[in-house]
């Protein structure tokens, strides 16, 4: 009888969840549908803009006549956040295939990536 009287509750949670697994809440707050085209292009710009921070980051890392700490710490910081979004990159490049919940995953760490990259820049424009 429990289980009877809880089901609905069951069936409506699960359905919750199902819905907020579908989607990504990036830095602005919006939440954007991870199979939609918005996500896609939203993935894209800040790929774009990781590229761009990173490329500026490593001239600015050989152009230092001295080991500058803050852009050691920056490097890294990058590195790190952005490290999902580029697997999804280097795994949509090759056609690999990636289960579900890791795509899912990997799209959820694109906003960190996205934080990461305005933060460098950020340390660059110093």
């Amino acid at each position: 009888m429990i289980v009877t009287r809880f089901r609905p509750v069951m069936v409506v949670l699960t359905l919750t969840l199902t819905a907020c697994a579908g989607h990504v809440m990036v830095a602005d707050g919006r939440r954007i549908p991870v199979r939609s085209p918005e996500f896609r292009d939203y993935v894209d710009a800040v790929f774009r803009q990781q590229n761009r921070i990173g490329d500026e980051l490593a001239f600015a890392l050989d152009d230092a006549a001295t080991e500058q700490p803050q852009l050691v710490a920056a490097e890294q910081l990058l590195l790190q956040a952005c490290a999902g979004l580029n697997e999804l990159a280097v795994a949509q490049r090759d056609g690999k295939k990636l289960s579900a919940s890791r795509r899912l995953e990997l799209a959820r760490s694109v906003p960190a990536c996205e934080r990461a990259a305005a933060t460098v820049a950020q340390t660059l424009d110093q």
